[in-house]
């Protein structure tokens, strides 16, 4: 297979971009879309010199269902919202690959890798320019993945060979070259709901208007062309003009989905569909009507799962094909590698204090006051030391009042509340909380 010819000041800064130049990009070929067109596509991209220009224009086309395009935003987002971090051997951090992992280009990079799940293949030249990091991802229908070809024309034969030198020290490619994504699968759905949305908006056309019927004298021309001129002024419900001698009957159709749910069915079928193939489960996108806990947690666990599987597929990409080029370009990465932050479980303010409740009063082992005070956000005292000792005074006076012998312990409870000068059910909001407070705050009784 041929290959474009250079000129030599072409690779000399190869750093700075040696693909970008070299590529006439092509607008995307908008058009009307049927399951035809789909195979079609297909069977060009899966012929021995295959071609994706087509199919790659279809998924352009059926990238514009919200659907699709919010349900890849979450597979993604399930991998990029786990932050990255760069260790050299001796397991410390590497501050200039810190500040790398945290630019946008390198942001943008993640995000690339991860759409090769959906479009089958991604090829991507890094670049630096002094300090700045620049990623390039070569528009996929400029991309011949049997030859390992960059193509200048959409529908070329010829190119750069980006797996060979020098191409290779800055470009790297993520995908298998008969891999044609998940979007392949995806576009039956959304062709099939398109397909539903025009016919229910027919429905609702004609059904979800007021249809009028307008009689004249068969024999006056004139009257009839009035009537005519006057409904079609009235507005674009359907009508029918008839002489006052036909017989006119409209049948309506007599099944259950008469009322147009049919296609709301189908609709939310497709969209299901998608779901499952994108996410491998349906329920934390929509809720059906047997959901449950047990069900929507079943459910979340399997996307866990999948989310888990391109974790380990972004890093090996990147501690593989991603640190050589890094190097290329200058960074120091010699030994390190790439790793995931483990994500911390979000636990709500009123599960924390619960937990400290359970540490503090169940386990009696102690918990920092301080850190109460952090996470709840309630004010530190600024007498804290003196009331913290008063109510342990005050705690302490109780535990050596309930040692001594009471001879009122059989009292009822009238007695016990007339000797009570002060019940809670009297004191004041504001009274009741403070006790609450101390309660908390006491020392745990010793075992």
């Amino acid at each position: 297979m041929a290959t474009v010819k250079r000129k030599k000041t072409d690779l000399e800064n190869p750093e700075q971009g040696i693909v970008i130049q070299n590529i006439q990009v092509r607008p995307v070929v908008r058009q009307a879309q049927d399951i035809q067109n789909w195979r079609n596509a297909l069977k060009a991209a899966e012929a021995i010199n295959s071609i994706r220009v087509t199919l790659y224009d279809l998924y352009e086309e059926v990238m514009l269902d919200g659907t699709l395009k919010n349900l890849m935003a979450k597979r993604i987002l399930g991998v990029t919202k786990t932050r990255l971090k760069f260790i050299n051997k001796a397991g410390d951090e590497v501050p200039e690959l810190m500040e790398l992992v945290g630019k946008k280009a390198f942001r943008q990079l993640r995000k690339e890798i991860m759409l090769q799940k959906f479009w089958g293949i991604s090829v991507i030249e890094l670049m630096k320019e002094g300090d700045n990091f620049k990623i390039y991802s070569v528009p996929r229908k400029h991309i011949r993945t049997k030859p390992g070809l960059i193509v200048a024309e959409q529908y070329g034969q010829s190119g750069d060979a980006y797996r060979t030198p020098p191409f290779n020290k800055y470009i790297f490619e993520v995908g298998a070259s008969d891999d044609l994504g998940l979007i392949l699968q995806a576009c039956q759905y959304v062709i099939y709901k398109r397909g539903a949305f025009g016919d229910w908006a027919h429905f609702a056309e004609i059904f979800g208007m007021p249809f009028r019927e307008a009689r004249y004298d068969g024999y006056n021309d004139v009257v009839r062309k009035q009537i005519e001129n006057a409904l079609e002024n009235m507005g674009s419900a359907g009508y029918i003009i008839l002489p006052k001698e036909a017989e006119f009957k409209l049948h309506e159709a007599g099944n259950a989905q008469a009322n147009g749910e049919l296609y709301n069915t189908l609709r939310k079928a497709c969209n299901d569909e998608m779901a499952v193939l994108i996410l491998g489960q349906t329920e934390t996108t929509t809720s059906s009507a047997s959901s449950g806990y047990a069900q929507s947690e079943t459910h979340a666990g399997v996307e866990a799962g999948i989310n888990h599987d391109d974790k380990e597929d972004e890093l090996s990409i990147l501690n593989e094909q991603v640190l050589p080029i890094l190097k290329n370009l200058g960074y120091p990465v010699d030994g390190g590698s790439f790793l995931h932050e483990p994500l911390k479980e979000k636990v709500t303010l009123k599960d924390q204090v619960a937990i400290i409740d359970t540490v503090k009063n169940k386990i009696k082992s102690p918990v920092d006051d301080d850190y109460v005070y952090e996470i709840t956000g309630i004010p530190k005292p600024k007498a804290y030391d003196q009331m913290k000792a008063d109510m342990d005074a005050a705690s302490e006076a109780v535990k050596e009042n309930m040692k001594q012998p009471d001879g009122n312990k059989k009292k009822g409870k009238k007695a016990e509340a007339a000797d009570d000068p002060e019940p809670k059910s009297k004191l004041s909001i504001g009274e009741q909380i403070r006790l609450a407070v101390a309660d908390f705050f006491a020392p745990a009784p010793k075992s």
